[in-house]
């Protein structure tokens, strides 16, 4: 089976995200309005599929109030990181090195 990807610069609606099987937000850098968090939230109850990354700092760093969403599905997004992408000596228990690989 083949997959498309497409990237979307306008407003988040039931009907966008209802195209496809998986919608990734790559660390989103805006505000979601309330009616994107309802258009995600009927899309992920309907049996849809998201993936939210977002970069060390959270979303007070990028600007995003994306844990007010995550947070109705018991979720949310730390400012620490997960994934460490320079070797030292000790890792904190939440990290990972990851090198020349892919997650």
């Amino acid at each position: 089976s083949s997959y498309t990807v497409r990237a979307n610069k306008d407003e988040v609606s039931l009907e966008k995200l209802s195209t496809a099987k998986l919608v990734v937000f790559g660390g989103p850098r805006e505000r979601f309005s309330s009616s994107e968090f309802e258009a995600i939230k009927q899309y992920v109850t309907g049996g849809g599929s998201i993936m939210i990354m977002v970069g060390e700092g959270g979303e007070q760093r990028l600007g995003t109030n994306v844990n007010y969403l995550l947070e109705e599905f018991g979720m949310a997004v730390n400012s620490d990181s997960v994934v460490r992408t320079v070797f030292y000596k000790y890792l904190h228990p939440k990290e990972v090195f990851v090198s020349n690989g892919i997650l």
